[in-house]
């Protein structure tokens, strides 16, 4: 099946700011304040009075995945060059906010020396500047109308060491999945009446198990401050009853069936948490017809029979339709073809594409060694690679940031490591054009056993301290940490 993706235009960029002086908030009703909290309000709301659907949720901290106290922040549709700012009401007390925001970049490019280069930012202009107190706070602007997540800190905690922060982003909101390898896919945004807004994607490719979430930008998270004490998400997730939102709770939005998706998010402002303004429905407009399975037999894998144990079942790619992957020892004398089913009905050896083995007759490898197998139905492609398997993570030498590639496995018949610190135990197999996602061929050892994540979620945590020996034996599908 062709995979269909509908582009929209590309997220917008933010000119630039201005910002002016009130010398007094007289045309704020403060009456209408009842609750505690963070307000937006302003003209840019599109409301002269402070509107209890603009009220600021308590803000998610994405280092911790929990609420942070002194946190606030909302999805909020702004109207351009028009004030906005912030006031927070406790127990009948009001505190007026603004800040002298500045556009700044915190995404990662190497080749733009005015990049933050903070890892998982969006490479995109955002707005961010230090909260200002008081009746004479200065307003804000934006100079775009569009939709907007506001995100502060008040720093009630004392641990940022710039103070209490504010950032504005422009959600252009787009999915990021299976259907797009984790990239962004913009959606079709319409608005509707009193600031309502509907996105659509038509034709979202999924895999049966498939995988995805809403983001507001290319990007998973914004710092508010350069030591990442603190971040922002800037995707929602769904829990088991389909409610969006952001925390440990929120997991990725899962489809059953492979195929065409219609995707459809929906947002209306109210107040509540970050996620309660949105809804969203997922629909299959066409099943998917491209085999769920894949095996590979020969001389030394079942010996041509297929009810043999030795068969393999190869492991699909999470997130890509119709790929599969198996690691395997082969010698010279080592034959082998791939079938969707196992029985002698539509095997082949070959497709449109095919690297790393010899042909015609049944495949063969020319030189003894532990490889990658790899079959893209999709890509009409079959792939043979000498074996490169990574550790990722603390235990392997990994900081705060984790690093793709930078901890191989030594091959022979198996493959084999040795930690260098306390952590939990990830590794993965390499798949060429696919690195960056290599949480898509994890695999980890329970009770001497390999154990694929295949198309599953996060696996079950493996703690392991230094100095232990991870061996990998592919063939029989054992490993051992000692």
């Amino acid at each position: 099946m062709k995979k269909a993706l509908i582009f929209a235009s590309a997220l917008a960029i933010l000119a630039g700011f201005t910002s002016c002086n009130k010398d007094k908030n007289d045309d704020i009703n403060l009456d209408d304040i009842v609750l505690d909290g963070f307000y937006v309000y302003g003209d840019a709301t599109g409301s002269a009075k402070v509107d209890s659907k603009n009220a600021m949720s308590a803000g998610i901290n994405e280092v911790e995945k929990a609420v942070r106290q002194g946190m606030y922040e909302k999805y909020v549709y702004l109207e351009a060059n028009k004030d906005f700012a912030l006031i927070e009401n406790s127990a009948g007390n009001k505190k007026f906010y603004g800040a002298n925001l500045q556009e700044v970049n915190y995404g990662y490019d190497e080749n733009d020396p005015d990049c933050k280069n903070y890892a998982d930012n969006p490479n995109m202009p955002i707005l961010q500047g230090k909260l200002i107190i008081g009746e004479d706070a200065p307003k804000m602007q934006v100079k775009e109308t569009g939709l907007y997540h506001i995100v502060l800190d008040n720093n009630s905690l004392g641990d940022l060491p710039e103070g209490a922060q504010i950032i504005v982003h422009k959600a252009d909101f787009g999915v990021r999945g299976g259907m797009n390898g984790w990239g962004f896919t913009a959606g079709t945004a319409t608005l509707g009446e009193n600031g309502a807004i509907t996105w659509v994607w038509e034709d979202q490719n999924l895999a049966k198990n498939g995988e995805f979430k809403f983001a507001s930008c290319h990007g998973w998270k914004i710092n508010l401050d350069a030591d990442g004490i603190v971040k922002a998400e800037v995707s929602l997730g769904a829990d088991a009853s389909g409610k969006l939102g952001v925390g440990s709770e929120f997991g990725n939005i899962k489809v059953t069936d492979g195929g065409l998706y219609k995707i459809v998010l929906n947002y209306s402002p109210k107040a509540g948490a970050i996620g309660d303004p949105f809804t969203f429905t997922a629909e299959c407009t066409q099943k998917s017809t491209t085999p769920e399975t894949m095996y590979i037999i020969g001389n030394e894998f079942g010996n041509w029979d297929w009810s043999a144990a030795s068969v393999v079942s190869m492991v699909p790619v999470h997130s890509h339709e119709g790929m599969f992957w198996a690691v395997r020892y082969m010698t010279t004398n080592t034959e082998f073809k791939f079938c969707a089913i196992k029985e002698w009905n539509g095997d082949f050896c070959t497709l449109g594409t095919n690297e790393g083995f010899v042909t015609p007759g049944n495949n063969k490898v020319e030189a003894d060694g532990l490889y990658t197998i790899i079959v893209d139905l999709l890509g009409n492609k079959v792939t043979v690679i000498p074996a490169e398997i990574y550790g990722m993570g603390p235990c392997f030498g990994d900081d705060k940031d984790w690093y793709v590639g930078k901890h191989p496995f030594t091959n022979g018949t198996t493959a084999t490591a040795t930690l260098v610190a306390d952590g939990d135990l990830r590794m993965y197999a390499k798949i060429p054009g696919n690195e960056d996602n290599w949480w898509q061929s994890e695999f980890n050892i329970y009770d001497g056993k390999i154990v694929y994540r295949a198309t599953g979620g996060d696996q079950t945590a493996v703690p392991v301290t230094a100095g232990q020996t991870v061996t990998l034996d592919f063939n029989t599908e054992t490993g051992s940490i000692k």
